[in-house]
């Protein structure tokens, strides 16, 4: 089980443990990792950095090397979900939940003052339209009052 051996085993777990392991034949110490292959799939290993499979850390047969790789990893996941529970009843949450709550508020207020500027605008608006229409009307009857009595002046002018 050479080096050969350590190029099939596939993708190498990236989180290699701390557990120092045997004298790899050029006299540096190994690190556990796990090999990914279909073979050998969540398999125990030692690893040489530069040289990569020295040795199995799981010698007993498969049922039992696979059943302790998914005992570890419930271990892992059992303590993660304890550091979640935690960290959902901590109180950073709660007052991270206040913080927002306040902002909540906060916008909201300023949502209702938005709303009543609107409301404002609005009104400014149709009566600005109801002005400019008034003096729009104001502006044709002054101009066919002009033409009107600029008619009458002519037409008077010619008579004499």
């Amino acid at each position: 089980m050479g080096k050969s051996e350590g190029s099939s085993s596939g993708a190498i777990s990236s989180s290699k443990k701390k557990n120092k392991g045997p004298l790899c034949h050029c006299k540096r110490r190994t690190s556990m990792a796990k090999a990914w292959t279909n073979d050998n799939r969540g398999r125990r290993f030692w690893l040489c950095n530069p040289h990569g499979f020295v040795a199995w850390i799981d010698l007993e047969e498969q049922n039992a090397w696979q059943k302790q790789s998914l005992l570890e990893a419930r271990d892992v996941m059992d303590r993660l979900r304890e550091e979640i529970k935690v960290l959902k009843q901590s109180p950073w949450t709660t007052s991270q939940q206040a913080t927002i709550e306040d902002s909540n508020a906060l916008l909201l207020e300023e949502g209702d003052r938005l709303a009543e500027e609107k409301k404002k605008l609005e009104i400014a608006l149709i009566t600005s339209a109801e002005k400019e229409k008034l003096l729009r009307q104001f502006l044709v009857l002054s101009w066919g009052g002009f033409i009107v009595i600029t008619i009458i002046i002519v037409f008077a002018m010619l008579k004499k």
